[in-house]
């Protein structure tokens, strides 16, 4: 009887060349309509607010005082403005203080997105760079902040490098490109604490060493 004896199949390590994890498409879009929807929406309260309604109000009351007129009237004793404008109250007023802020707000808001995902996660080799921060070496990190990770993606990573130069870092997989940042994050933990790189991993991981 003939026996056919398994041949393994080799594996091979995937790529270590750089990742790089630019800024998300997702969180960008999606805040670049937030923006436009504000801008918008200030720019149509500045016309309601400063012009088309208080056009409006002046011809409605004008005619409301002309047709009082008309029957013989006064029009300061039967014309309440209240009652015959189409914009009331505190509609002019605040569309106007609307049209005034929210302008300055989208803009604000853009200024806070682009700066939030400005730059590229760079993980070459065994270094991490991290906008906002010095080149990272894996042997200076001394700390994985991963109480966030697996609910929202978001990793807080504390390191040393000499000479007083300490910081904390953030990897954040819904601001960045997803699949590169979990993979730059996979690669810190395996360095970081190998023997639990593949299992359920505590709140905090810190370095050995």
């Amino acid at each position: 009887m003939t026996t056919s004896s398994e041949t393994a199949q080799p594996t091979t390590e995937p790529p270590r060349g750089p990742i790089v994890a630019r800024a998300g498409r997702y969180y960008r879009n999606t805040r670049f309509i937030m923006v436009l929807i504000l801008f918008g929406y200030g720019l149509w309260s500045i016309r309601d607010g400063f012009f088309a309604w208080p056009k409006a109000n002046a011809e409605a009351l004008e005619r409301a005082r002309q047709e009082a007129v008309q029957k013989g009237l006064d029009p300061d004793k039967v014309v309440d403005p209240e009652k015959v404008v189409p914009h009331p109250g505190l509609d002019v007023p605040f569309n106007k203080v609307i049209g005034v802020a929210m302008p300055p707000l989208a803009l604000a808001l853009l200024a806070w997105v682009l700066y939030n995902s400005r730059g590229q996660y760079l993980l070459d080799g065994q270094t991490l760079h991290v906008p906002g921060h010095p080149p990272v070496p894996f042997e200076n990190i001394t700390e994985i902040d991963k109480r966030l990770w697996d609910r929202k993606g978001i990793a807080y990573i504390r390191y040393d490098l000499g000479d007083g130069r300490k910081g904390r870092l953030r990897l954040d997989d819904f601001v960045y490109d997803r699949d590169a940042t979990d993979e730059i994050y996979r690669r810190i933990e395996q360095y970081i604490n190998p023997a639990q790189a593949g299992s359920e991993p505590p709140e905090n991981t810190k370095a050995q060493g």
